[in-house]
């Protein structure tokens, strides 16, 4: 149930984009728990992006995450460090150090995350909606449970 979109750049190898998906779904669904787990590669041509209003700069990749709500900030953490990681890797992102009006730097590879959370209300497999689907409701039960222990170390 859980969905990934990754607007990326054109022309990663196949190798390069299995071992993405497969990164990213791997990591949604520890996050997760619920089956099927959808990741889907955008390629966008450099005449079709811009970044601060210049065309065909180069591009900087976004993920989308359209998924149930609930996950605490540390799991989401957690997901954003994995799959930030996994697409700068496949994208070549090198850091880049980004003076700030305090004087400060902070670096970045550009990656940017979103998170669409849908309640089970508005979600459906089939003929089930989420909010009825034991699949959906115990997943979510246990990535839970799975949370709570984190949280409290933290």
């Amino acid at each position: 149930m859980p969905v990934a979109y990754i607007d990326l750049p054109p022309g990663l190898a196949v190798d390069v984009k299995q071992r993405l998906v497969k990164e990213v779904a791997e990591s949604i669904h520890e996050a997760y728990l619920i089956p099927d787990t959808r990741v889907f590669l955008r390629e966008w041509q450099p005449e079709q992006t811009s970044v601060d209003g210049e065309l065909a700069r180069p591009m900087r990749p976004i993920c989308n995450f359209l998924v149930p709500p609930g996950l605490p900030v540390e799991g989401r953490r957690q997901l954003v460090r994995r799959v930030s990681a996994a697409i700068a890797e496949a994208c070549n992102l090198l850091p880049e150090d980004v003076p700030l009006t305090s004087g400060k730097k902070v670096s970045t590879r550009w990656v940017l995350a979103f998170f669409s959370e849908y309640p089970l209300e508005q979600a459906a497999l089939d003929d089930l909606m989420a909010l009825e689907n034991p699949m959906v409701l115990e997943s979510i039960e246990a990535a839970m449970q799975m949370q709570q222990p984190r949280a409290r170390q933290a």
